[in-house]
């Protein structure tokens, strides 16, 4: 912990403590890493060691997330509490002479940045480790899934059922509160953080994962999948116009390293070892 710079405690929102195995509240902390130019970089939010779940044993019409299996994260680790922003991605793009993403006039500043490439995401993260000397990359799903549950065992960290406006509101249903209804991507913390601290694992853009799209091999520790249709990434995470179905947070999807989607972004990861 003595690598970390800006840190402070917050009390995270607190999930309930169900027959399911939610945990008790969970005292999240917080901090930034400054950039070469004194300006912090993206908020990050620690995330504890120790043992979960990942997958579910769901089978119908709209898609196969198993296997459900227990995960193990031997060390902790940061993560940004919400999607890489415009305002974060266009300064490394400016810096680099990148071609700035289009943000198909939804605006940038503080909403998530889209219509970016697996390949640009990482190219992101290698500048932010050049920034900061500190080591930035794209999570493995299993991180990612770990810091989304938040020590939860439900479909969702807040429990089993899909409630609408939690962190998503599905149109289809209806029923949206007044203003949640979203025919585009959000300034993250619209909805709420989940118990570490992060928003918007369920909602807002897809996020793309370091791992390979492999249906046959899934890890049971927090080291990403090397393995399968390399070309193809794994994403994860519902987007603005998920249906509640695809909002679990075991729901996956493979896309080329390639493709560029007005719904898809990413957040990072940053070692702590």
């Amino acid at each position: 912990m003595s690598l970390l710079r800006n840190i402070f405690t917050v009390l995270a929102l607190s999930s309930l403590i169900t027959s399911c195995g939610n945990p008790a509240p969970y005292s999240a902390e917080f901090f930034a890493d400054k950039l070469s130019d004194g300006i912090d970089g993206p908020q990050l939010s620690v995330i504890p060691a120790g043992a979960g779940i990942a997958g579910e044993e769901y089978t119908s019409s709209i898609g196969y997330h198993g296997p459900q299996r227990s995960i193990k994260n031997n060390m902790a680790f940061a993560i940004t509490r919400a999607e890489v922003t415009f305002a974060q991605y266009d300064k490394f793009a400016n810096a680099t002479n990148r071609k700035l993403p289009d943000d198909r006039g939804w605006g940038r500043g503080d909403m998530p940045v889209i219509n970016v490439s697996w390949m640009d995401a990482t190219a992101y993260a290698k500048w932010l480790t050049e920034q900061t000397n500190q080591y930035y990359r794209l999570p493995s799903e299993t991180e990612w899934e770990y810091a989304a549950r938040a020590g939860t065992k439900t479909i969702y960290w807040w429990g089993n059922e899909y409630i609408q406006s939690k962190e998503h509101c599905d149109r289809d249903i209806g029923g949206c509160k007044a203003g949640t209804e979203a025919a585009q991507p959000w300034i993250s913390g619209r909805y709420n953080a989940n118990p570490y601290g992060l928003f918007d694992v369920s909602s807002n853009v897809a996020e793309w994962v370091m791992d390979c799209d492999d249906e046959k091999n899934r890890s049971n520790d927090t080291t990403p999948v090397k393995t399968g249709d390399c070309e193809y990434r794994i994403i994860k995470g519902g987007d603005y116009s998920s249906r509640a179905h695809n909002t679990r947070l075991s729901a996956r999807h493979g896309f080329s390293v390639d493709d560029k989607s007005p719904s898809l972004g990413f957040r990072l990861v940053r070692e702590m070892h």
